[in-house]
């Protein structure tokens, strides 16, 4: 099959459908000659903070000379940005190539046949076949949701499991209350592995983990908040902190949030250190200023300017409103907002609304998308300027054209339609500097 085709498959298999459970895959895997074995592993779960420390993990590894492949999701205009190794996404030519060999090995299997098995249960299948390809020094894997069924899981045993801020989301799956939410992200602790933790909202997580930990003989790293130290910094397009005995270590990625995570990718390099690598801390310190990761609280435009986050959860998006409360105090922010239906949106325009000039919002292009309109009379109850627009190009026209130099805008949500208002702006002809 040719590039389009397989983005044709892809299509036809819908991208939305989950089905949990490693049954499927296993099989698949198995009737491939299990390319997801004999790799080393770091292993992501978490509800916000995975792609983050993903990437801070991926750099450091890369500038201490390794070659590492790293999965992350959802991508954001194109799938084959799900999966890089080396410094490169996965190509168009090998991604057809390499799904068109697993379609053939489903459909020329009867059992396979009739599985099912998802887009993502076949995605995260090319991505093994492809590190495995590459002859990868190790594979950073980010769950896709959950972790204990999520196909990534399927792996025996990494080298390190790490649990990022766990919160409430896709509650219809994992189950209402955090205790629920934190034993299917506790599900990819293996035995005798290393685990690290990232610093947590709720007190029952910790205990957790250490419950899941110490049934698993597994250790336990916990990144201690008191061992972080922030300095003041009259630059905000960067951060600047020490943690432990590593110090003036600086990040590009904005946010409170960010320091957590870089402090998480640094626990797990330091459990990788115990197993023998060679990272120094100056592959700490270029690694994490190297790190960019594209729609996190991004800036894409200085005047007016104009912010980018994926926030598409509570916690993701009272991340974004901290934000501007402390870089930006007393300014009002317009908002681009655009959410899938089954996430708690009021709850999360509670979160912006006292820190919003104006909402314009969108529907993302996403069968699960909550309408624009929907979304809009929500907004009026606050008392919020707001309008319901037919595309994302119209809202970011709109926007612009009641913006000023000073003007501080945010495009925000669904990673299902942030990515098209990035390109959008980096491509399009709009007045912005």
């Amino acid at each position: 099959m040719k590039y389009n085709e397989v983005m044709s498959y892809y299509e036809k298999l819908s991208y939305n459908k989950i089905n949990l459970g490693l049954e499927r895959i296993s099989k698949l895997l198995n009737e491939l000659g299990s390319p997801d074995k004999g790799q080393k592993y770091i292993h992501i779960a978490g509800t916000n903070g995975k792609g983050s420390i993903a990437n801070y993990t991926y750099n450091v590894l890369v500038d201490a000379g390794y070659k590492v492949g790293i999965y992350t999701s959802p991508y954001l205009l194109k799938m084959n940005e799900a999966i890089k190794a080396g410094s490169e996404f996965i190509s168009d030519d090998d991604f057809a190539r390499i799904t068109s060999h697993v379609k053939s090995v489903i459909e020329s299997s009867a059992s396979l046949n009739k599985e099912g098995l998802t887009c993502f249960e076949i995605l995260t299948t090319v991505a093994f076949l492809y590190f495995y390809e590459r002859k990868c020094d190790f594979v950073i894997l980010e769950v896709g949701l959950g972790g204990r069924l999520d196909a990534t899981n399927v792996i025996e045993k990494p080298l390190v499991s790490v649990i990022s801020k766990i919160g409430y989301d896709h509650v219809n799956i994992l189950g209402n209350e955090i205790e629920d939410i934190a034993k299917e992200k506790a599900g990819i602790i293996k035995d005798n592995s290393l685990v690290v933790l990232s610093p947590q909202d709720f007190q029952a997580v910790p205990v957790l983990i250490k419950s899941y930990c110490d049934k698993h003989d597994a250790s336990l790293n916990c990144v201690n908040k008191e061992e972080i130290f922030v300095h003041d910094s009259q630059n905000k397009l960067e951060q600047m902190f020490d943690y432990k005995n590593i110090k003036n270590l600086r990040i590009k990625l904005l946010g409170k949030h960010q320091v957590d995570n870089a402090a998480t990718a640094i626990e797990v390099v330091l459990a990788l250190k115990k197993y023998g690598f060679n990272i120094d801390n100056s592959n700490l310190v270029n690694g994490l200023i190297n790190t960019r990761w594209q729609c996190r609280l991004e800036l894409v435009s200085a005047k007016p300017k104009i912010f980018i986050d994926g926030a598409h959860n509570v916690d993701g998006i009272n991340t974004v409103a901290e934000f501007f409360k402390t870089s930006f105090k007393g300014q009002k922010i317009k908002f681009i907002f655009g959410v899938l239906k089954d996430k708690n949106y009021k709850e999360m325009l509670d979160k912006i609304a006292s820190i919003s000039e104006s909402i314009l919002t969108v529907s993302p292009k996403n069968e699960r998308a909550l309408d624009a309109q929907t979304l809009s009379e929500a907004i009026k109850e606050y008392n919020i300027k707001t309008r319901a627009c037919s595309s994302v190009e119209e809202a970011i026209d709109l926007v612009l054209s009641e913006s000023v130099d000073s003007s501080i805008i945010c495009i925000c949500g669904s990673l299902y339609y942030v990515g098209e208002a990035r390109n959008l702006i980096m491509q399009g002809d709009f007045n912005i500097k």
